[in-house]
């Protein structure tokens, strides 16, 4: 995919009116946030995304920006500015007037946003769907705010800032990206609401929708400027929050049939009196330790991993090589078509990449017996995902936290296996207590 990341807009033009009488002299992109104005920290996350260009739409008090902000080079950035001129021009009006300053595509997002998402994946998206614009959304229930955006199966429905559905589960996150094409028909030097624009794009067909994990902030309203400066005072907390909310964006997101058909495979393995394999690597491995405890103990399914025998499995490292050395165990084994192999991975394997290829060799030599594949993996689900019969995907909530959500829903999802009435077959010691014990 695409790794030159487009320029962007900032729409910085506006008012101000709701923050009155703090914008009275100052823009709302220099309002302090912890002794430091706003567009400091806007400039640094999209540098952080590695956006090289910016250009500023200003209106309002706009000189005093530029008189901050500059060429942009204290920020790593190039930065150029359009003005409005005598008349505000609109969110979509200022866009069109900054055209001869932007590229063939470029993203917008507006002047009191705090967007903490991966850019490249937004950008990404937009270049697959081929259409003129798309919009990131985020699913709100109007918990950030009020939710104005229908999405379902991938698609986007509707998006109304006024017309609001009890339908409308996400909301506008604040990112978009653009063909300099699209606004060839708004009009020039006329106040344009982007908004509108956006609108007539999802009609004609031509507005995908692209859905982050990361919650947004804003400096629009003083509880917003009150909620970003704890974000940045301490942000250790927010770590954790966010983490958790994360956690729960895995949970709504996770695929409950294909936790079914694990469930259901699993129990005709055990009707054939068939064995259960577990493969794992780092954290994965220790996973499979204790999971093939539980499947042995809660669920009475003869189960083995061989991370279990350091002795072989370090003698086997040393003597055969890396990565067969979970093939040729499984060959030892005896491997069988009424057997199961479950995968505990969090990039599931692939070769041209070298992750992981002792389970990619393993998995191969799974097909080539017969056996079913469950594979619990996270990311793309590597070459797990294109073999496994039944693949649980752990959804990616945040690029840089992947590692530790798979290998902690590996644990949930396994516990839930044996713990499913279908597949539990011994009660678990606390449980069985008496509660008036």
């Amino acid at each position: 995919m695409n790794s030159h990341l487009f320029p962007a807009v900032i729409l910085a033009g506006g008012l101000a009116t709701r923050l009155h009488p703090l914008t009275h002299t100052v823009p709302k992109s220099l309002i302090k946030i912890n002794d430091r104005p706003f567009i400091f920290y806007q400039l640094h996350l999209l540098r952080k995304n590695n956006i090289k260009r910016v250009v500023l739409c200003l209106g309002h008090l706009g000189e005093h920006i530029v008189e901050f902000v500059g060429d942009g080079s204290r920020f790593d950035l190039h930065v150029t500015y359009s003005f409005d001129g005598q008349h505000l021009l609109g969110t979509a009006g200022a866009i069109k007037n900054a055209l001869p300053l932007l590229d063939e595509a470029f993203f917008v997002l507006y002047g009191d946003s705090y967007l903490p998402c991966n850019y490249l994946a937004v950008q990404n998206a937009f270049i697959q769907s081929g259409k003129s614009a798309i919009m990131s959304i985020h699913r709100n229930n109007n918990f950030w705010d009020t939710s104005n955006v229908e999405f379902a199966n991938g698609r986007l429905i509707a998006y109304d800032k006024n017309a609001r559905t009890d339908r409308m589960h996400y909301i506008d996150y604040g990112l978009g990206v653009f063909k300099r094409l699209a606004f060839e028909k708004v009009p020039f030097a006329i106040e344009y609401d982007l908004a509108l624009f956006y609108q007539q794009l999802l009609h004609q067909n031509q507005l995908d929708a692209y859905e982050v994990n990361e919650r947004f902030y804003e400096i629009g309203s003083l509880p917003g400027i009150q909620e970003l400066e704890k974000y940045f005072r301490n942000n250790n907390m927010h770590f954790i929050k966010q983490f958790l909310a994360e956690t729960q964006n895995i949970i709504n997101h996770l695929d409950i049939q294909s936790i079914e058909h694990a469930v259901n495979l699993l129990v005709k393995t055990r009707n054939k009196q068939g064995r259960l394999f577990i493969l794992g690597v780092g954290g994965s491995a220790a996973n499979a330790s204790h999971a093939v405890n539980d499947f042995r103990k809660i669920a009475s399914i003869e189960a083995y991993t061989p991370t279990d025998n350091v002795s072989e499995l370090t003698a086997r490292i040393n003597d055969e090589g890396w990565s067969t050395v979970f093939s040729n165990w499984l060959e030892v084994s005896r491997l069988k078509a009424n057997d199961t192999l479950l995968v505990l991975s969090v990039g599931g394997g692939d070769i041209k990449k070298n992750i992981s290829p002792n389970l990619v060799s393993a998995l191969h030599y799974a097909k080539k017996i017969g056996c079913k594949i469950i594979g619990i993996v996270g990311r793309d689900g590597g070459y797990t995902a294109t073999v496994a019969d039944v693949c649980i995907m752990i959804p990616t909530s945040h690029s840089e936290n992947t590692t530790p959500h798979v290998e902690a829903f590996q644990g949930i999802i396994w516990h839930l296996l044996v713990s499913h009435p279908k597949l539990k077959k011994v009660q678990t010691k606390w449980e069985s207590l008496s509660t008036a014990d």
